[in-house]
């Protein structure tokens, strides 16, 4: 057997391997001899048929046998001469046509894990900022609080309608001077409305740029909105591309009122009274915004790694990273309600934006796996176990099995991906704690003595 290796890129090698006729025919007879024994002949008792019979009739059986085996003693051959133990895919595969007696070649593609130099990664530095919430932000707190959970109610004074209003209105609408009614028969229902109530606001407007342009007007006021139908985003076919001009009267406005600080609200949220509110609000703000300090500190420390070490990566693992990008990038978009059309005429984008995504993702990956081995770092299985019956519970699935199956993952599969991200994350809390911080959070400030 002849194996030579040649170097493709920094990551892929392709492998070829030679058998000899000699070797090709050692191998055959001794397939021969096993059908031979095993075989059935008409006629003859096993064993008993002569080999040139034998051979004549399962000459085809035998070669496809032999292949696959042929292919694998040769890989392993392979790996072992040429350290390919860190093979990440293999591809490509070539095969000379097999025969008895004659020799036999195949050659694979393989690519491997990226060779690099691991850099210190203990006691990074740290920029630690120090987490401080002003009176003034827990008041802003509250006040947004109050108004979001406030109750809309109709206005005594005269004013404009202000954004974030409620206004009913009176409209009819026409499209290039025609009744809407008369130009779609789809569209009838949207054609005329009395007293319809419609939020002053582009998120709740129930008709793009239709609520924000009623800011500023009163009560009696009359003015012509006009609505375009995106291409894209328009819900009514016969209406796509089409300006459709809604003839609006103000007939009602009403303001959301903050709720009151009285006792009944300081009820509901489970305290006493102002003072208890604010340390309530206080507290939870305080929670989140360690939690966002404690984010960017990791993303800081990964990132001050990721820019210590250079690699190539394995480009089967880019392609398989980048698809998966761009899954994600189309799946969340649909799940907002892009238009598909709209997707697809980005797609070169969200391809290109992916693939260097996709590097990123795979080069921390590596890097973070390499420290993994080098501290002996590692997820449990009843970790992983865990992690996958809280996925479960939180689809409502009453069992790991009955996820996978809602989910039309492979257990295995799942299992991998898993590991990988909880070995991650222990990395990440690792070099967390080897971390030198510095600046006004690094120490917290001494209490004072009494």
């Amino acid at each position: 057997m002849n194996v030579t290796v040649e170097t493709q890129g920094a990551c892929r090698r392709l492998v070829k391997v030679e058998f000899s006729a000699e070797e090709i025919q050692a191998e055959y007879d001794e397939w021969l001899q096993v059908y031979q024994r095993q075989g059935k002949v008409k006629g003859f008792r096993p064993g008993k048929a002569p080999p040139e019979l034998v051979q004549r009739i399962y000459n085809k059986e035998i070669l496809e046998n032999m292949r696959d085996p042929l292919v694998a003693k040769g890989y392993q051959q392979a790996v072992k001469e040429h350290h390919l133990a860190n093979s990440v895919a293999e591809m490509d595969l070539q095969l000379s046509e097999l025969k008895a007696g004659q020799p036999f070649s195949f050659s694979v593609v393989v690519d491997l894990e990226p060779e690099f130099e691991l850099p210190e990664y203990k006691g990074i530095e740290i920029d630690a900022k120090k987490v401080e919430i002003a009176d003034e932000a827990v008041t802003e707190f509250i006040e947004n609080y109050r108004m979001q959970t406030g109750k809309f109610e109709e206005l005594t004074e005269e004013r404009p309608v202000q954004m974030n209003d409620m206004a009913a209105v009176d409209y009819t609408a026409t499209v290039d001077g025609q009744p809407l009614a008369e130009f779609s028969e789809k569209a009838k229902e949207l054609a005329t409305a009395t007293d319809y109530w419609v939020m002053v606001n582009e998120e709740y407007s129930f008709l793009p740029g239709f609520g924000p342009q009623l800011a500023g007007m009163k009560v009696g006021d009359f003015k012509a909105v006009e609505v375009v139908f995106d291409e894209a985003r328009s819900p009514i076919e016969d209406l796509k591309g089409k300006t459709v001009v809604f003839q609006t009267t103000v007939k009602k406005i009403k303001a959301r009122i903050p709720r009151a600080m009285d006792e009944e609200f300081f009820k509901s949220m489970g305290v006493a009274d102002e003072e208890g509110l604010r340390k309530a609000f206080r507290d939870m703000l305080q929670h989140e915004a360690e939690m966002e300090e404690q984010k960017r500190r990791r993303n800081d420390l990964l990132d001050v790694l990721f820019k210590r070490v250079e690699m190539e990566l394995p480009e089967s693992e880019v392609a398989s990273e980048t698809n998966q990008v761009v899954y994600e990038i189309v799946d969340s978009n649909a799940r907002r309600g892009v238009p598909e059309q709209q997707i697809r005429e980005k797609l070169e984008e969200i391809t290109a934006s992916a693939g260097a995504t996709a590097q990123s993702r795979l080069k921390m990956r590596y890097i973070l796996q390499r420290i993994a081995r080098a501290e002996h770092i590692a997820a449990a299985d009843a970790e992983i176990t865990r992690r996958m019956e809280q996925y479960a519970y939180y689809a409502g699935a009453k069992t790991i099995a009955e996820w996978l199956k809602q989910t039309r993952r492979k257990e295995k599969a799942v299992r991998d991906d898993l590991r990988i991200d909880l070995t991650n994350s222990k990395v990440v809390d690792f070099l967390m704690a080897e971390a030198k911080l510095t600046g006004e959070g690094a120490v917290e400030a001494p209490e004072e003595k009494t």
